[in-house]
C-alpha cells in the first residue's frame, strides 16, 4: 500500500479540498454563522487581542454562550498576513482537509492496515455531516484538525504507552480547549475508550468505581459552580428531536449500515476498538437528543468500523453472495444471467459502487444541504452601514442577526448578547439568552403595543429591520408588521420591495389625542360609518394583507370628510382631516415617498395617487413629493421605481393623468408616452385583449380626456368602449365572470369612467345600476379600496357632490356587516 498511498492520499486530499470549496462556489460566505464568525474575526483584526473577554470559562466556552477565541485569532494573523475576503472561503477548505488527514493518521494507528485506514478516510471526508463541519468558517472546522491529532496521540500513548505521545496530546488537546467546545465531546470518548481499556482492572475495583461516580455526583449536586457550569453548558447544547432518516442523511448510508453491522466484529477485537464501538453507540444514541453528538462525532469510529466490515466481510463474501441471489434461476436465459452476475467484472463495479456512494452522497450534500441565505438585499446593508450610527440596536429576527452583524457590524438583540457579547465582553446566562431571544419574540408578535414600546426601549433598539422571508412568518406579519407602517413610534427609513428599515421613535412627536372611530349620526352616517371601521387610531387600513400606511386611500379619506366638514359644518370631520394631514407628512420617506406593497417599495405611482385627492391643500410634504415626482420623470416613460429603466404601459397610462393634474408633466414626456399607449392599442380597441388592462389605460386616458380634451385621446376611448361593450352580458356583467362577484365594483366604475366619455349614456346608466344595486363589502377582497376607488371615479364624472351622495345611499343598502 506504500506505494499505492503515495498515489491515492494526494488523490484523495486534493478531492477533499476542491470538494469543501463548493459550498462557497458563489464566492459568498454559506450560512448565518460564517458572517458572525467572520465579523468577529475582522474585529480582531481591528482591535487587537485585548478586546477578546479575559474569562477564562469563557475562553475555555465553558460559557453556555462563549466562544473560545483560538480560531478566531489564527484566523485574524492569516487574514493580516492575506487581507481578503477570499480567506474566509479558502482558509476552512485548508483546515477540512488538514483535517481529513489528521484523521488518516488517526484511523492507520487504529487499525494498522493502510488499506483500510484509507477506506475509512475516505467514509468520514465524505460523510454529509463531516463535510458541513469542516468546509465552514466555523471554529469546528479548526476543531475538528485539533480532535483528530488529539485521539491520534490519545490512542498512540494507549497502545504503546509512550510519555512523548502523552506530552504531545497534551500540549495539542490545550489548544484545543481555547479553539471551539467541542474538546468536551473529545472528553467524553477518551473517557469512554480508556474506560474499555482499563476495564479489566475497573471491574475487579468495581466497588471504588461506583463509589468516584457517587463522589463525582455528589459534587456536582452539592457544589453550586460545578452544578451551574455543568447545568449551563447542557442547557446551551441544542436539542431537538432527530428523525430516522436523518441519521442517513447526514451520517451516510454506507458509513452508518457497514458500521453498525461491525459492531460485533469491533466488539471481538481489542480493548481500543471496542472503545470506539461503544463511543459510536453512545454517540448515536445521544444524538437522538441532541444531533451535536451526532454531526460529526458519531460519524468518526463509524467510518472506521464500515470500513474494516467492507473489507473483511463484504468483497471476501461477494462471490458467495452473488451465488445466493442466481441459485434459484431456471428458465430462458438462466444460465447467461448466472454467468453475467458471478463475474468479475460485476463484483468489481459492485466494489467501486460502494466506494462512489459515499463519495456521491458527500458531494451532493455538499452542494444541497449546506444552502446559503439569501443575501440579495445588500443594499440594505450598505444603507445600514452608511445611514445609521455604529452603535444602533436592530430589532431583527434572531436568524437575521448573523447577516446583520457579519455585513455591518451592528447589534441586534438575540445573536449579539449570546455570541458577540459572550466572545468579548462578560458571556450571559442561559436565562439571560433566553430571556432574550423570548423578548424579541414579544416585540415582534405582540399586538400588546405598550409592552412592546416598553421592551424596545428596554433594549435600546433603534431601528426594526424585516426582510420578505421573515416578513411572511405569522407571528410577525400579523404583530409588529401589521402596525408599524402607520404607527408614528415608527418611521420608514428604507424599502426596496424586498426589505423594509424603521426607526423607533421612543417618544414620537405626533400622537393621536382620539384612537375612537367617529361617532356620527347625521345624515352621512352610512359612509362615515362604513369607513370608521377601517380606522386603527393612526388612520384607515383596509381589512386585508396589504402594507397597512395606505397613504392613498387616507388622502382621498381627507378630502371626503373636508366635503363633509363643508356641508354638516360638524368640526370632528376637520380634525380627522388635519390629523390625517400631519400623519401623511410625519409617515413620508426622507425623499418624498409614499410606499406601497409588500414588503413595501418606492413605487413612483403611489406617491401621485396619495397627491391627487389633496390637489392644492396645505400639506406639508406636497413639494418634496411633487420634486420626487419630477426626478423619475424621462423622455419617453416614468419611473416605476427609483431603480427602473425602461417604465411600464400600464403604469405610464395610469400616472399620465395625474401628473398633468398636478402640473409635473413634461410637455415632451406627455407626448412620447401618450403616443406609446396609443400605439399599443390593438385594432378591436383593447390593450392585449385583456380586460383588466384595457379598463385600466383606457379609463386613465378617459381621465387625461377630462384634463386636456385631446380628440386623439377621446377616439381611442371610444375604440375601448365598443370592445369593452362586447365583453358584457345583458345585464351589465363581464361574460369573464365566470363566479359570482368575479370583479370587484371599482373595476365597473373604471368601465363606468369610459363609457362616459364615450358618450355611451345607456351603457353607462346599465353599469352604474350594476355597482350601486350589488355591490357587496363582504364579497370585495379590499373592501376599503373598492369604496375609495368607486368614489374617486364617481368625482370625475359627477362631481363631488353627487359622488358623496351616491356613495352615501349605496353603502346605506349595502353596509359592512356590524358584529358589535
Amino acid at each position: 500500500m506504500r506505494a499505492r498511498e503515495r498515489i491515492y492520499l494526494p488523490v484523495l486530499l486534493t478531492v477533499s479540498f476542491l470538494l469543501r470549496l463548493i459550498p462557497h462556489r458563489t464566492l459568498l460566505l454559506a450560512t448565518y454563522d460564517e458572517y458572525l464568525h467572520r465579523a468577529i474575526t475582522l474585529r480582531l483584526v481591528r482591535e487587537g487581542l485585548g478586546s477578546v473577554s479575559h474569562d477564562i470559562l469563557s475562553l475555555l466556552g465553558l460559557r453556555a454562550y462563549s466562544y473560545p477565541p483560538m480560531f478566531h485569532i489564527i484566523g485574524a494573523l492569516v487574514y493580516r498576513a492575506f487581507p481578503s475576503n477570499y480567506v474566509f472561503l479558502i482558509l476552512p477548505a485548508v483546515y477540512g482537509t488538514i483535517a481529513v488527514f489528521g484523521f488518516y493518521l488517526l484511523f492507520n494507528e487504529l487499525i494498522q492496515d493502510r488499506r483500510k485506514a484509507f477506506l475509512a478516510t475516505v467514509f468520514l471526508a465524505f460523510a454529509p455531516n463531516f463535510i458541513y463541519r469542516t468546509s465552514l468558517f466555523i471554529p469546528e472546522n479548526l476543531g475538528l484538525v485539533l480532535f483528530s491529532f488529539s485521539m491520534l496521540f490519545l490512542v498512540r500513548f494507549l497502545r504503546h504507552r509512550r510519555v512523548f505521545d502523552l506530552i504531545i496530546l497534551a500540549a495539542v488537546f490545550t489548544v484545543y480547549t481555547f479553539t471551539h467546545r467541542g474538546w468536551v465531546f473529545f472528553a467524553i470518548a477518551s473517557v469512554i475508550i480508556i474506560a474499555s481499556v482499563l476495564w479489566p482492572v475497573l471491574r475487579k475495583n468495581l466497588q471504588y468505581v461506583i463509589a468516584a461516580v457517587i463522589l463525582v455526583y455528589m459534587i456536582y449536586v452539592k457544589v453550586d459552580f460545578v452544578h451551574s457550569l455543568v447545568s449551563d453548558f447542557f442547557l446551551r447544547m441544542q436539542k431537538s428531536e432527530v428523525s430516522f432518516l436523518g441519521y442517513f442523511k447526514w451520517v451516510g448510508v454506507i458509513q452508518l449500515v457497514f458500521g453498525v453491522l461491525a459492531t460485533r466484529m469491533y466488539f471481538e477485537r481489542d480493548s481500543i476498538r471496542r472503545g470506539f464501538a461503544l463511543w459510536a453507540w453512545a454517540f448515536l444514541l445521544w444524538g437522538g437528543i441532541s444531533f451535536r453528538f451526532r454531526d460529526p462525532y458519531a460519524a468518526i469510529p463509524l467510518s472506521a468500523m464500515a470500513a474494516e466490515f467492507v473489507v473483511e466481510k463484504v468483497v471476501p463474501n461477494m462471490g458467495h453472495a452473488a451465488r445466493l441471489v442466481v441459485e434459484g434461476i431456471r428458465g430462458f436465459g438462466a444460465s447467461a444471467i448466472k454467468r453475467i452476475v458471478m463475474s468479475r467484472y460485476v463484483q468489481t463495479a459492485l466494489i467501486i459502487a460502494l466506494l462512489l456512494i459515499p463519495v456521491a452522497q458527500g458531494a451532493y450534500g455538499a452542494a444541497k444541504y449546506i444552502t446559503p441565505p439569501s443575501v440579495t438585499d445588500r443594499e440594505a446593508y450598505e444603507w445600514i452601514k452608511e445611514n445609521t450610527p455604529q452603535n444602533a440596536v436592530f430589532l431583527v429576527w434572531w436568524d437575521m442577526g448573523y447577516l446583520l452583524i457579519g455585513n455591518t457590524h451592528r447589534k441586534d438583540i438575540v445573536i449579539w448578547k449570546k455570541v458577540y457579547q459572550g466572545f468579548f465582553e462578560k458571556a450571559p446566562t442561559p436565562k439571560e439568552a433566553i430571556k432574550a431571544y423570548g423578548d424579541h419574540v414579544v416585540m415582534f408578535s405582540s399586538n400588546q403595543r405598550e409592552r412592546a414600546y416598553y421592551l424596545m426601549k428596554l433594549y435600546n433598539v433603534s431601528y426594526v429591520f424585516v426582510d420578505k422571508k421573515r416578513r411572511s412568518y405569522g407571528l410577525i406579519k400579523y404583530g409588529l408588521m401589521e402596525y408599524a407602517p402607520y404607527d408614528t413610534h415608527f418611521k420608514l427609513e428604507f424599502c426596496n420591495g424586498n426589505a423594509e428599515i424603521y426607526r423607533f421613535i421612543p417618544n414620537p412627536q405626533l400622537q393621536p389625542w382620539d384612537l375612537n372611530p367617529l361617532n356620527y349620526t347625521g345624515k352621512y352616517a352610512p359612509l362615515v360609518g362604513y369607513l370608521e371601521k377601517f380606522w386603527t387610531g393612526y388612520n384607515y387600513a383596509d381589512f386585508d394583507d396589504r402594507y397597512k400606511a395606505y397613504f392613498d386611500l387616507n388622502a382621498w379619506i381627507v378630502r371626503i370628510y373636508l366635503q363633509l366638514y363643508r356641508k354638516t359644518g360638524d368640526e370632528r370631520f376637520r380634525e380627522r382631516a388635519e390629523w390625517l394631514l400631519r400623519w401623511l407628512s410625519y409617515k413620508q420617506m426622507n425623499d418624498g415617498a409614499f410606499p406601497a406593497g409588500v414588503p413595501p417599495n418606492d413605487f413612483t405611482l403611489y406617491t401621485a395617487y396619495t397627491l391627487e385627492p389633496l390637489g392644492n391643500m396645505s400639506f406639508a410634504g406636497r413639494g418634496k413629493a411633487l420634486n420626487l415626482l419630477k426626478r423619475r420623470e424621462r423622455s419617453d416613460f416614468i419611473m416605476t421605481t427609483p431603480k427602473d429603466k425602461r417604465g411600464g404601459l400600464v403604469t405610464d397610462a395610469l400616472m399620465l393623468p395625474i401628473y398633468r393634474e398636478l402640473g409635473v408633466l413634461n410637455k415632451t414626456t406627455g407626448r412620447n408616452i401618450l403616443k406609446k399607449i396609443l400605439d399599443e392599442q390593438k385594432g378591436d380597441g383593447s390593450w392585449n385583449e385583456n380586460l383588466g388592462t384595457t379598463t385600466a389605460i383606457a379609463s386613465s386616458l378617459a381621465r387625461y380626456y377630462q384634463l386636456t380634451g385631446n380628440e386623439t385621446v377621446l377616439e381611442a376611448v371610444k375604440k375601448a368602449a365598443e370592445w369593452l361593450k362586447g365583453q358584457e352580458n345583458e345585464d351589465g356583467k363581464f361574460k369573464g365572470e365566470k363566479v359570482e362577484y368575479g370583479y370587484s365594483r371599482s373595476t365597473y366604475a373604471k368601465a363606468l369612467m369610459i363609457y362616459h366619455i364615450a358618450g355611451m349614456s345607456g351603457m353607462e346608466d346599465k353599469v352604474f345600476r350594476l355597482i350601486t344595486g350589488t355591490f357587496n363589502p363582504s364579497k370585495e377582497q379590499h373592501p376599503l379600496q373598492a369604496v375609495i376607488d368607486i368614489y374617486r371615479i364617481l368625482t370625475y364624472i359627477y362631481g363631488e357632490d353627487r359622488a358623496v351622495q351616491v356613495l352615501n345611499s349605496m353603502l346605506e343598502q349595502h353596509p359592512l356587516p356590524d358584529f358589535s
